[in-house]
């Protein structure tokens, strides 16, 4: 394979030196650098596979794979093939071509997705699938947990029908025949971030009337798009950076109906199970509904675009006309902050003027899965520097190509133009968050204490767990400093508030104008100060500048996982004025519109397993994606007050320890996962909306905690 390899890569540099003759210097220097680039990604890529010769047997490194060895030996057959077998390949033709360029089409998008679905990755187990796709590496696309048996499972399923298993309608199949569970309140389902298909209407612009009515985000369209059209795919994902709407010529929108949500993309499952578990209790499409929507718009767009909060009041007055039930609203992730906005705006008079008592009148039950009703800290990193733990964990070689293909200052451009992810910027400041001198969850998470803390809660015996607040001599760094920059960068470390200085600088007018109007992120304490911010349209998307409903029988429910590390804050740097290298980990940088240049980036050098400390990521307790603050303080302290809970809604929080399953089988983590996107197959959290819809919610549905969010909220200053 190394041979073809360098036969490959020999043609390629002999190719562009011949044309370099013909064109202009300004194409004579892009050849001479091209050539210099495949040079060194050839001579890493052939020390890689000097490593491993051809009658070695590949090393597997993950457990799983251990004892799976025919995974093991297909890995091997993959890297190391002969060259016979290579020209025999090469016989296949234009089919197997266009076959191998869908499937990099598919890579890259699921690579795109995993930025913000916020998925645990390790690019070590895809690595070997880089030789055989020649010139990418697939590493830097495929999302890093995946590994290949995963990997090739989502694949086929796009291509060969869906084949239903029955445990796939439980417990709602085991509920309905064994306890008599039936539909009794209508449901009403708001997916969280990037969940949402996104179709093409554009008639008018060149480039999009060929996906016309095709799904630019989700389904296969989409991989192929960023792989094969990726100016145009950025030109139709991409927000008007001044009016946060369409771009002139451009019109995506979400698409509707249950199937808007389902699955992402065909095997890659997001709300399949909660609505495969309603409907075997007796729901259809008659009293469950997806209230899907444009997640890439800030709130108050979506109202003066599709007119979301509007059809979305109408539809709950509808239902309790037809059915006289008030609704059950399901909510994850991002989901839950637009349902909050909700509630305020269609109390409002500068909203939906239902008026006080609409909220109390149309709503059962709010279920809160895994709401960041605090915000998520890789939210900050992303439209920072345009960054997250997928991408400072990824390889020099896997970093350099996506850096080519689709680079920091894209990736930042392209999500301050979303101004829905900004409302997910944490908010509170360093009341909330910490100082540099501390944070309330300050200290190592080790995930398999969380463990130990459920099987004592339940009287289960349990083995110690060994604390990494302080393990082996080192002290853990605090989250306080959101971003510590590291030694010699000649730059403070950097609060929450800090850090929000630091992006209005870097950001640019636009962005900064749209962050104004749109949302808060700071703390009311007191009543005086609540009574300003309570009405104002750009605090409902913030819980601390915003009172929950007048709804005093409503219920609100808090799902999310715990004991799973999640990014809490970060190690920066700030590159120096020379150009780094061609392998270095910190490539290219993100300009505002301004034409300034920021030169700050993760710094990937910071690494030290025993602090969870993971390539410039540092790592606390949470569901893989939100930290426990977010997901738990409201919950569990913020609404048992009575400045942000002031008719005292009864709020119980429902705490699921991650455990992913043993078996190389369930590629989703299993029944007990905890995971931020895969908790809604979690068993557990089925039964309990189960019950919740099922008017069976009484039969001990209380709260249960196994993290230590109740000490962390009594350390947070409000």
């Amino acid at each position: 394979m190394a041979a073809r390899k360098r036969k490959n890569a020999n043609k390629h540099a002999n190719h562009s030196e011949s044309n370099g003759h013909a064109n202009s210097k300004e194409n004579d220097s892009h050849s001479i650098q091209s050539n210099e680039a495949a040079q060194e990604i050839k001579d890493a890529i052939t020390k890689l596979s000097s490593t491993l010769p051809k009658d070695t047997k590949l090393e597997v490194r993950h457990p799983s794979l251990s004892r799976n060895p025919s995974v093991s030996n297909y890995l091997h057959h993959a890297l190391f093939i002969s060259e016979a077998e290579a020209n025999e390949r090469k016989k296949l033709g234009a089919g197997t071509r266009r076959r191998v360029i869908l499937m990099l089409g598919i890579i890259i998008g699921m690579g795109l997705t995993t930025l913000l679905m916020g998925q645990t990755r390790d690019a070590a187990y895809i690595e070997a699938f880089s030789h055989y796709f020649q010139d990418f590496d697939l590493a830097s696309m495929v999302p890093t947990g995946m590994i290949p048996e995963e990997f090739i499972g989502n694949v086929s399923a796009m291509f060969k029908p869906e084949i239903l298993m029955e445990e796939e309608f439980y417990p709602g199949e085991e509920l309905r025949q064994h306890h008599g569970y039936k539909p009794k309140y209508p449901v009403t389902m708001i997916p969280g971030i990037v969940s949402t298909g996104l179709e093409s209407w554009s008639t008018t612009h060149n480039c999009s009337q060929k996906y016309f009515r095709k799904r630019m985000w989700g389904t296969t369209t989409m991989f192929k798009a960023v792989l094969l059209d990726k100016e145009c795919w950025i030109t139709n994902m991409r927000l008007d950076s001044k009016t946060g709407l369409d771009p002139e010529g451009i019109r995506l929108r979400a698409a509707q109906g249950l199937e808007a949500a389902d699955y992402l993309v065909p095997g890659y499952w997001v709300w399949a199970p909660i609505i495969k578990n309603l409907a075997a209790i007796g729901y259809d499409n008659n009293n469950m509904h997806l209230a899907s929507y444009d997640w890439r718009l800030a709130f108050s767009n979506l109202e003066i675009r599709d007119n979301y909060f509007s059809r979305l009041k109408s539809s709950l007055e509808l239902s309790l006309k037809v059915t006289g039930e008030k609704h059950v609203l399901v909510a994850h992730s991002m989901g839950s902050n637009v349902l909050f906005y909700f509630f305020k705006w269609v109390e409002s008079e500068k909203g939906g003027k239902g008026g006080p008592n609409w909220v109390k009148n149309h709503v059962h039950t709010f279920v809160n899965i895994a709401g960041p009703m605090l915000g998520v800290p890789k939210t900050l990193a992303a439209v920072l520097s345009g960054e997250v733990r997928d991408t400072a964990q990824l390889g020099v070689v896997s970093a350099y190509v996506l850096e080519k293909f689709f680079s920091r200052r894209e990736r930042a451009d392209l999500f301050r133009s979303w101004g829905g992810l900004s409302s997910m910027i944490p908010k509170g400041g360093d009341r909330v968050w910490g100082t540099v001198k501390g944070a309330p969850d300050d200290g190592t998470h080790d995930e398999e204490e969380t463990l130990v803390n459920e099987k004592i809660a339940k009287n289960q015996e349990a083995p110690g767990a060994t604390s990494k607040d302080n393990w082996g001599g080192k002290k853990s760094p605090s989250f306080g400093a959101m971003l510590a920059f590291a030694e010699g960068s000649d730059m403070d470390h950097h609060t929450m508030d800090d850090s929000m200085v630091l992006l209005s600088k870097m950001a640019g007018v636009d962005y900064n104008k749209m962050l104004a109007q749109n949302y808060t992120v700071g703390a009311s304490v007191t009543k005086a100060e609540m009574d300003k911010t309570n009405d104002l349209p750009a605090s409902w998307t913030n819980p601390l500048q915003a009172t929950l409903p007048n709804a005093p029988n409503m219920k609100i429910y808090c799902l999310y996982g715990v004991g799973k590390s999640t990014e809490r804050s970060y190690t920066y740097n700030r590159m120096s004025d020379f150009t780094p290298p061609i392998f270095d980990q910190r490539p290219g940088n993100v300009s505002d519109e301004t034409g300034k240049i920021p030169n700050i980036y993760i710094d990937t050098s910071a690494h030290d397993d025993k602090l969870g400390i993971s390539y410039g990521i540092h790592q606390g307790d949470g569901d893989g994606t939100v930290p426990l603050l977010s997901t738990g303080y409201m919950c569990v302290e913020g609404w048992k007050k009575k400045l942000y809970n002031p008719t005292g809604i009864k709020v119980i929080t429902r705490e699921f320890t991650h455990q992913s399953s043993p078996s190389p089988v369930d590629i989703r983590g299993g029944k007990r996962t905890a995971d931020h996107v895969d908790i809604l197959g979690n068993y557990q959290v089925t039964k309990d909306l189960l019950a919740i819809v099922a008017g069976r919610d009484g039969d001990g549905l209380e709260e249960q905690i196994f993290s230590k969010i109740r000490e962390y909220s009594d350390k947070v200053d409000l």
